[in-house]
């Protein structure tokens, strides 16, 4: 993830395995595997941003591709691994979900479909990434799906427990000007650890809908179709494009 300070928690002799801790994460590599990455001392970053990824969805050809299906909304489900993004895509399809093969990819991408409210749903279950940027198979696949499929809606899948590490992929989905629309996954575990969040003010700064979900539990889905709905049709009062403030790096 660049731009993100890595400690060394423990630096075996020999082979490893080493541990790095990350963004709240600690982290087991083998040599092998953390000989791949690149790593520069704090003293000596660039944090000028060198990777690129496919620019802003123009939402005239989106609102179009809607306007010729007005009962069927395409949903991308992208987040972290690890965030729940598919458990609540096997709890939405019933685990009826089927799987595609894109050209050129070795990735498969998971779809289900889903007739409720007068809509049908088309779900796709994307790769779990941390980022949008041109660094992994994964990374690549999501932006360019995102970019050339159009979705109607991106149910961004946020691991509630770790904020600042899901989150940045978030920006990245805002940045693409995408409707969006959060779901704040495993809210129990962050309850569980008394911790407090005025996800209503983070709404509001950040232009998207958040829905506190529990995947495993299926608490707070439909809570979560109801508002894709809303944003869908335009009538959500939060939903808007920001522009974000990265500060002067």
């Amino acid at each position: 993830m660049k731009g993100k300070e890595v400690k060394v928690i423990k630096n075996a002799p020999f082979k490893g395995p080493f541990e790095f801790k990350i963004l709240d994460y600690n982290v087991s590599l083998r040599k092998t595997e953390a000989d791949l990455i690149e790593v520069v001392p704090v003293s000596e970053f660039d944090n000028s941003q060198n990777g690129t990824y496919e620019g802003v969805i123009d939402r005239k050809i989106s609102l179009v591709n809607q306007s010729e299906r007005t009962h069927t909304i395409n949903i991308a489900l992208a987040g972290n691994p690890n965030s729940g993004k598919t458990t609540l895509f096997n709890y939405i399809s019933k685990s009826k979900e089927k799987v595609g093969n894109y050209s050129g990819v070795t990735i498969d991408i998971k779809k289900a479909q889903l007739k409720t409210k007068g809509y049908t749903f088309n779900f796709f279950d994307l790769p779990g990434t941390y980022s949008l940027t041109a660094y992994s198979n994964e990374e690549i696949f999501v932006r360019k799906f995102i970019y050339e499929q159009t979705p109607d809606i991106v149910i961004n899948v946020i691991d509630s427990t770790n904020l600042e590490r899901n989150l940045f992929l978030t920006t990245q989905l805002i940045d693409m000007d995408l409707r969006i629309v959060g779901a704040l996954n495993m809210y129990d575990d962050l309850e569980r650890k008394k911790m407090q969040f005025n996800y209503d003010e983070l709404s509001r700064l950040l232009g998207i809908a958040f829905i506190p979900t529990i995947s495993s539990k299926g608490i707070g889905l439909e809570n979560l179709i109801d508002k894709v709905i809303e944003v869908f049709e335009g009538k959500d009062k939060v939903t808007r494009h920001v522009h974000i403030n990265y500060g002067k790096d």
